[in-house]
């Protein structure tokens, strides 16, 4: 059985999971706006090269990413001596792919006929993107950012192979301590569930709200 000493030991995991994944968020929201002005409106060379990069972090499991950047580039680079920053670099790139797919898709979505007012007023490309239509985007976009997180912090727990001390990996440690192995998975899988469910079901209700307020969908 799990004592609450126990509970509380696997609690301590907690804080490195949600460090993981908001961490690995803000690294793909910083890459992904950008790849996808890439993708968008720039020549094709440009847009080739953010399209390989959307394909390569897209086509390729992140669990092998980890393990490249630790045990590959972590004999070369620093910074992927630390098995918790490999973890959150792993994870961010490939967020950035993902959330530049999910932007891709929300500005797709704006009317044209807003580009064509846009240009008709002089703006330029930098100033249509910034007034009309990253403010669009984001709203159209919060419930594919909202299962982003989700699965951040899901996909964060095979940051226990490279031994960061995660909700995972304290369960594990639990497991071998108490010759366990269902009570310890089963409550780490139920606080999995607490972490991701408010968080994605909350920004798929205010998008959907923002968006049949704006009318944008």
């Amino acid at each position: 059985m799990i004592s609450l000493s126990d509970f509380l030991f696997l609690l301590r995991g907690l804080p490195v999971t949600v460090s993981i994944s908001f961490l690995a968020f803000a690294i793909g929201f910083i890459l992904g706006i950008p790849l996808t002005f890439l993708r968008l409106y720039t020549p094709k060379y440009s847009a080739n090269v953010a399209e390989a990069y959307v394909k390569l972090f897209l086509g390729i499991p992140v669990l092998v990413f980890m393990l490249f950047f630790y045990f590959g580039l972590g004999k070369y680079v620093a910074i992927f001596r630390s098995p918790f920053l490999s973890a959150v670099a792993a994870l961010g790139f490939r967020s950035g792919a993902y959330q530049s797919q999910i932007f891709k898709t929300a500005m797709n979505s704006i009317p044209r006929d807003q580009l064509l007012a846009a240009k008709a007023l002089g703006m330029n490309k930098l100033q249509t993107l910034r007034y009309i239509i990253l403010p669009q985007a984001f709203i159209v976009a919060l419930p594919g950012l909202g299962s982003e997180i989700a699965l951040l912090i899901k996909d964060s727990s095979y940051s226990f192979i490279l031994g960061v001390l995660d909700l995972t990996m304290h369960a594990d440690i639990l497991r071998r301590a108490h010759k366990l192995f269902f009570e310890p998975y089963l409550i780490a899988a139920f606080l999995y569930i607490a972490l991701t469910f408010p968080v994605a079901n909350y920004l798929d209700k205010l998008g959907s709200k923002l968006n049949k307020k704006y009318a944008l969908r």
